[in-house]
Parts: structure tokens; sequence; C-alpha cells
């Protein structure tokens, strides 16, 4: 006997899969969980992506799939590979176990679930042994739970994981108190309306009255981190598009840089080299990463940052390698570079005040996205027969030991 939740179901629409991940990552780690963002690829066909989330929420329980296949059906993890082949007869069944997790990490995977079926996947089919899913009944699902001998030592400890004794965990008052928290974090998480801040209904009260909570200002401040990376979308589709048309780099800079109402840095005349010259807006760049300047201020550099710049030598020199770059290798770059860029931000200054802490979060999320495109571009390189065996195990060596360093810091940064 044990105590499972078994779900399918198939996302309304596969567009919003971003959405619903930045979402699912607020909650979860609001929550004190870790979440990680996955991209994989299909080694016969490059087209099948298995995208989503992989959740595990509390220490004792299983880990939770948010997995989707391309055709968007919800996928268990030991069918990602059949997603990456083929198309799914019907949608899977995916499930978890939660016995040897606290009370409330049940309770929480049950009030997220709910909240995809009702914005994300209406067909969702849920069936909890707890029985809580259908009837809410807090005390039926703990008897459940009880039952169980060597749950009840992973229940204790669970518990302690969230800040609650033994003694707290039997008092129904602050139980109930936990349980109205969680409920009220996915409320907030998953529905409230990204143009404007939550409504009171929603709100969760910051502890200072009158200012905005923490999960206001990573509101905002994503909302910025979206703005910013739709500009640079766009930008680096318009330059692709006007050198490839035989436009110079510099005026295609330029172009883009207009189109976005943004007016061209000028250069102060001095006696620098004429290649300087004639291209005056590379004095807007930061400076390269591997130059004389760099290089000693990366002696200084936070280890993570140090991490992240060692395996982003790595992908470069894969890059040099190849006689023709492919899409996989450049997904790959631009990955690492992304999160070097993140880390560079998170670990600079010392996060003081709310604003700051969003600030880090928020940037730890870009790395986070990161890491699982990283990840994706790797199998596909390994796919097609562009790394070898050894290559991408040490690749995907170093990229775990860089998602455990971000997971860390999202910790501290929440907490």
């Amino acid at each position: 006997m044990g105590v499972t939740i078994h779900y399918r179901g198939t996302m309304n629409d596969i567009k919003q899969v971003e959405t619903m991940e930045d979402r699912i990552l607020e909650l979860v780690f609001s929550l004190g969980g870790r979440a990680t963002i996955w991209r994989s690829f299909s080694q016969h066909d490059s087209s099948r992506v298995v995208r989503g989330l992989i959740v595990n929420l509390e220490p004792g329980q299983d880990t939770l799939s948010l997995l989707l296949s391309p055709e968007g059906h919800l996928t268990p993890l030991f069918q990602i590979e059949d997603a990456e082949k083929a198309p799914f007869e019907e949608p899977p069944y995916c499930s978890i176990k939660t016995q040897f997790g606290s009370l409330q990490g049940h309770i929480a995977i049950v009030h997220l679930l709910d909240a995809l079926r009702q914005r994300y996947f209406s067909n969702l089919k849920v069936s909890d042994e707890g029985e809580y899913y259908e009837n809410r009944n807090v005390r039926q699902l703990s008897q459940k739970i009880a039952l169980l001998r060597s749950a009840i030592h992973a229940m204790s400890e669970g518990l302690k994981e969230h800040g609650l004794s033994s003694e707290a965990a039997e008092d129904p008052n602050i139980l109930a108190t936990r349980i109205e928290r969680i409920a009220a974090l996915v409320q907030l998480k998953m529905f409230a309306e990204r143009n404007e801040p939550p409504g009171r209904a929603n709100r969760i009260p910051s502890e200072r009255w009158g200012e905005p909570s923490l999960e206001d200002e990573v509101d905002a401040m994503d909302q910025l981190r979206r703005k910013s990376d739709l500009r640079s979308e766009r930008m680096t589709r318009r330059i692709t598009e006007d050198t490839a048309s035989g436009l110079s780099a510099e005026a295609a800079f330029k172009l883009a840089m207009e189109e976005e109402g943004l007016s061209v840095p000028a250069r102060a005349p001095d006696d620098r080299s004429d290649a300087g010259a004639s291209e005056p807006w590379l004095e807007s760049l930061p400076s390269h990463p591997f130059d004389q300047a760099s290089e000693l201020s990366s002696r200084f550099a936070h280890p993570a940052v140090v991490q992240a710049e060692a395996f982003l030598m790595q992908v470069m020199n894969l890059g040099q390698d190849e006689s023709k770059i492919s899409s996989f290798v450049s997904m790959l770059v631009r990955a690492s570079m992304d999160m070097v860029g993140g880390l560079v931000q998170v670990t600079s200054d010392e996060a003081d005040s709310n604003v700051d802490r969003a600030l880090t979060i928020t940037q730890l999320k870009r790395a986070l996205s990161s890491y699982a495109y990283a990840r994706g571009a790797i199998f596909g390189l390994q796919g097609d027969n562009r790394i070898t065996q050894d290559q991408s195990n040490q690749l995907h060596g170093q990229l775990q030991s860089l998602l455990e360093t971000i997971h860390s810091l999202f910790e501290a940064a929440w907490t």
C-alpha cells in the first residue's frame, strides 16, 4: 500500500509552455522546493522536443514530472525517450508517490495539479490515493499516510524541513494555517495576472505593511527581463536577416537599434585604430570575456561565475573544432553565455533589499532556463554525432555541478 497521485492530460496550447514554466518555478521555489526546466531533442528527429519541468518539492517525495511531449501530453520520466521517437497513441499516466514526504507536500501537489487543470490542462484527470484531491479532507489524508510505519518517520522529517515541530504538526490550527498558506501561494503564482499587481484576494501580505512583497518585486523584474529578451531576439533576427542580404554589420546594427527606438552610441574621436573607427558601435558592447582585463577581474570572481566561465570555455572550444557550426552548437554557446551573464549579475552585489533579491531571483531563473537549453543542445549534438559519448558525459557532468550551484543560490535568495 502507498499514497500515490496519478494524473494525465494534454496541454490546451503548447505555446503557453514557457509561461507555465515561469509560474511553476516561482511557486516551487517559494515553497522551498527545486525545479529544473527540461529540453531534450530526439536523436533521430531534432524537431521532436520534450519540454517542461521536473519538480522536487521536498525530501522524501518522488519527483513530479511536468514534462510535455511534442503533442503536449504530460509525460512520465521513464517515457521521455518514447516521446522523442513518436507520438503517444493516448496520453500516458504519470504518478508521484508522496507517502514518504510531509502531509503539506502532498497537499501542495494537489493544489498545483488543480491549478494546472484550471489554467492549462482542461482535460486533466487526477486520481489521488489519499483522496485529498477529491474531497479536501486533511484528516483522512493524514490517517492514510500514518498507516505506513516508514512514512511516520519521514513525515516528521519533512515537517522539520518546513519549520514545524512534531507537536505543532498535531495542532489543527497551525496545520490549517500552513495549508492556507500553500493554497494562497498557488493562487498567487498560478492565477495572478501579470500585467498588474495581484488583487487583494490573491495577495500574501508583506511583512512590512504597505510595501510590495518579494513576489510582487519578482513579477516586476520578470516583466522587465521578458521585455529585454524580446527586444534582444528581435534585434538578433533583424541583424541576421540584414547581414545575410549583404548589409554590413555596422549598418545592420544601426537599423536594428533604430527599429527598437534606441539611439546608436557615438564614439568620441581619439587616436585608436582605424579598425575601431570603422565600427563605432562596438564600443557600446561589454569587454570580451576573454581579454586581459576580463582575465584580471575573473581572478576575484565568485566561484559560481568561475564555474560557468569554465563551462563556456569548453563550449567555445567545441565550436572551434567544428568545420561547420551546427544549430546545436550555436544554441549551446548562447545558453552558456546567458548562464555566465545571469550568474555575474547575481553574484556582483549583496542582496540587501526586496528589489535586490527580486533581481537576483530573476537572473537565476535566466540561468536555470539557459541550463535547460544547454542540456538539450548537448543531446542534439550527440544525436548528430558531433560529439563523442565521453564529451557528452563531461559536459553533462559540468552542467550538473552548475545546476546544484544555481539551486543553492536560489534557496538563499528566497529565504
